[in-house]
Order: C-alpha cells, then structure tokens, then sequence
C-alpha cells in the first residue's frame, strides 16, 4: 500500500498518478503497486512536480511497519535510534525553501530552456525508458541476488521475556551461498521442555557450547553487514533481535528484508499463512526445516531463489 499526496502541483501529474493509483481526495493519492512501480512513480512526482511539494508514505517490513520520502518540503527525515522521524524545520531552513521555490530569473530561464533543448534527445529515450519500466513485470530483478538468510530458534514467542538459543545465517552472493555461521547462546533462564523437544537444542548443549549473547550481537552485526535479510516470517526473528540490540545498547537492525512467506502469498496466490514446512512441500523443494537455525535458513534460501524467479 502507498500514498502519494502533492501539494501545489500540476494537473497533468495528477491525471498521471490517477492511471495508477485511485485520488482519494484533491491531491490524495492511494493504491497498492509493486515496489518497483511505486520507486517509479516516486521518480516521475519528483520531476514533474515543479515547485510543489510531494510525500510518500508506504509499506514495508521494518520495524515501522512503514517507510516515507519527502520532496521540496521544510520538513526533514531524521534517523532516531533506528528508527526514521519527521522533524519540523527551523525558520531559517524555511526562508531557504522559500527563496528556492521563487519565481526564476529570466536569465536563468534562458539558460534552461537551452539546456532542455540539448537534452531533448535523452529526455525521449529516459522517458521510453520509464515507460517500460511501468509495464508490469515478472522479473527476478526486483529480488536482490546478494542477501543473508536469517534465523533463529528461540525459547519462546514473547521477544521481552523469552531468549534466543541459537542463530543461523547464510551470505548468498549472486544466488549462492558463500558463508555461513550458526551459534549456539548462552541463556539466563533454563529452555522450557516443550522447546528442547521441538527444537533439540538442550540446556546442557547450550552451557556447554553456548556462547554469551554480548558476543553473537557483534557477530551477528558483522556477518549481516548492509546486506538484505531474507526470512520466513522474518518480522519475528527481527523483533527478537532487535529487543536483544536494545538491550545491549546497540544500534537495530533497519536492513532491507524479505519475507518468503508473503513472497509464497504474493507469487502463489494466496492468503494463508503457511509454515516453512509446509511452503517446502507446497513447492516440492528438498531442504526439510527442523526447527535448527542453520538448516532452516538452507530451507528459506531454497525457497526464495525459486520464489524470486516465479
């Protein structure tokens, strides 16, 4: 789901936005497109929008739940914590938007217009361009082939007061798998039965094995670097995580992600939430999830590469 809202804008945007998307009020507009076609149509506000100002505001699957992009506005996008916050702007950086958005100088329009005639030739083949990059597209390319497979196996459901025992990862370069890493974690509370038995991780594997949450945070950090996270329900993994981080002190994690079960939705058609078990078997894939971190993240990175191809 996107919304787009222009401020001071042509018309003939708005009659552009409406083949897309439906105006809910003057100037409102909200529609559900691919991720592709929404950076599209954010590209097209921004260079047709002249002096107006423009927002958008989607969905993603950050912590937010949601993502936004601001265009000729006082307003101005702050990173707090991780966590992504408009701010109102001073007067001085209003009196300096204001000057911007001031009428131009004849010379100046001169000078444009000569540089828009030089460039007509490029402006007709990016707008060719664009034009084929609004058709709707099964590719793979709007899947990245560079990502880390995640996963982790916790003590239970409630990130607050549960814990994380083991985590998995995988690096895939251009569609392979180059690195992996898999760590057993050191708990403060004993893993509650029903666990060791889904699971198979045991109270004594962990003492002896574990190792310290402190230290996987920094190696789990290391490992995922900037890269794309691709995970199966991978919003719970992440809030785990990200509760972990906090309590460290260190900064979330605010990486891309990708989640194989609304991929398995979107491509398939359908509205279920399935398990990674049975998303396997629907799609007749070899790798069998067994609720251990490293070979449930070989399930997941199976599943995308054919999901992302479908």
């Amino acid at each position: 789901m996107i919304v787009i809202t222009l401020t001071d804008c042509p018309k003939s945007l708005r009659g552009d936005l409406s083949k897309w998307l439906l105006e809910i009020n003057t100037g409102v507009f909200v529609g559900k497109v691919s991720a592709r076609v929404r950076d599209n149509l954010w590209k097209r506000v921004k260079d047709s929008v002249k002096n107006g100002r423009a927002t958008l505001v989607y969905t993603t699957n950050n912590e937010q739940r949601m993502d936004f992009r601001l265009h000729h506005s006082e307003n101005q996008i702050i990173d707090f914590d991780g966590l992504k916050l408009v701010m109102k702007p001073s007067v001085s950086r209003v009196r300096q938007l204001e000057q911007k958005r001031r009428p131009f100088s004849k010379a100046a329009q001169i000078r444009m217009a000569k540089r828009k005639q030089a460039h007509a030739q490029h402006e007709q083949y990016e707008e060719a361009e664009n034009s084929t990059l609004f058709s709707e597209s099964t590719s793979s390319e709007r899947y990245p082939v560079d990502y880390v497979v995640l996963d982790l196996e916790t003590s239970g459901l409630r990130e607050k007061l549960d814990e994380i025992i083991e985590v998995g990862m995988l690096k895939v370069v251009a569609g392979q798998v180059v690195a992996s890493y898999q760590v057993l974690v050191h708990t403060k509370k004993p893993i509650p039965r029903p666990i060791e038995k889904l699971t198979g991780i045991t109270n004594e594997m962990v003492s002896a094995s574990g190792e310290s949450l402190e230290v996987v945070l920094t190696k789990v950090e290391s490992f995922i670097g900037k890269n794309c996270l691709v995970g199966h329900n991978i919003a719970f993994d992440l809030r785990f995580l990200n509760h972990a981080l906090r309590k460290h002190g260190c900064r979330i994690i605010t990486n891309p992600h990708y989640d194989t079960m609304a991929l398995y939705q979107e491509k398939c058609d359908s509205k279920k939430r399935i398990s990674l078990a049975d998303m396997m078997t629907a799609l007749g894939l070899s790798q069998k999830p067994i609720h251990r971190a490293l070979q449930d993240c070989r399930a997941v990175q199976e599943a995308y590469e054919v999901l992302r191809k479908k």
